[in-house]
């Protein structure tokens, strides 16, 4: 009789600490809004058509962060992003002009709280304009990108981000070499929600 009630005793303390953690009643976190960012920058591209030629432009993006995700994927979201570099082309390339449209995968490391480092990979496609070969002054194509940076948490809802990005034009000019622009962008973004 006497183990009967120590049982007992031990079954009911586990029940009574366990259920509580099933009953909650408020959720563990709050998140307002929607999971979407928008922002708009000032970029600044090496052009890879000869050393030190640089181009700026401006660039838009938008990234839409994924909430039910399992821990180790916190942090995930899709990005879309356009650039137009047709700002203060060299002199020596005279119609240079990149423009760029895609979308893919961004990955916000989500902490500390008021610095967001991320990392990206987007698929784009590509406009580019560039000095006259014979016959031959325009092309167009897929290509991808890779790039990295941080949002730095500036008032309320206003973020700036700080941007790298390489980018991969395959097979340019009937060659099998890739053209690799690359540069910086920066600039505020809007977020619609709590990160």
């Amino acid at each position: 009789m006497r183990l009967n009630f120590w049982s007992t005793l031990l079954a009911t303390t586990f029940v009574v600490g366990i259920v509580p953690g099933f009953g909650q009643v408020r959720p563990a976190a709050k998140s307002g809004g929607i999971p979407l960012v928008i922002g708009a920058g000032f970029s600044s591209y090496n052009v890879d058509f000869g050393g030190g030629r640089r181009e700026d432009g401006g660039t838009v993006w938008a990234d839409w962060t994924i909430r039910q995700m399992p821990s180790i994927l916190q942090g995930v979201g899709v990005e879309i992003e356009a650039r137009d570099l047709s700002f203060g082309a060299p002199s020596s390339l005279p119609n240079m002009r990149y423009d760029t449209a895609g979308g893919g995968i961004i990955y916000h490391y989500l902490r500390p709280r008021n610095v967001r480092p991320y990392a990206r990979f987007l698929e784009q496609y590509g406009s580019i304009d560039f000095p006259p070969y014979p016959g031959y002054a325009h092309d167009t194509r897929s290509l991808m990108s890779f790039g990295g940076g941080a949002d730095i948490h500036a008032w309320r809802n206003i973020w700036v981000r700080a941007d790298y990005e390489y980018q991969i034009w395959q097979h340019m000019f009937g060659h099998t070499t890739a053209l690799t622009p690359n540069g910086f962008t920066f600039g505020p973004e809007y977020d619609f929600g709590v990160r």
